[in-house]
Parts: C-alpha cells; structure tokens; sequence
C-alpha cells in the first residue's frame, strides 16, 4: 500500500517492496495470522 492510505483504509500489515518478494507477502500473512489469533475475534 501506498503510505497514507491507511487515512482513508484501515491497514493492519504493511508489505514493504515493489513489488514485494514472496517472502515479504509470507512474512506479512503469517503477521496478519498472528494479529487474528491475538484478538481472538474479526471486527466488521
């Protein structure tokens, strides 16, 4: 994501790179994964 858009979205895991390497995105979903598991609940 572009800095600054997270103003308009709300963003939980910023993925540096462009594009990002597949490490970089496995690395940002495992960090989501945990996030989740810590909050025990998804906020709509």
């Amino acid at each position: 994501v572009v800095r600054g858009c997270d103003r308009i979205v709300p963003v939980d895991i910023y993925v540096p790179g462009c594009p990002p390497t597949a490490e970089a995105l496995l690395f940002g979903i495992i960090q989501l994964q945990s996030k989740i598991r810590r909050t025990n609940t998804i906020a709509r």
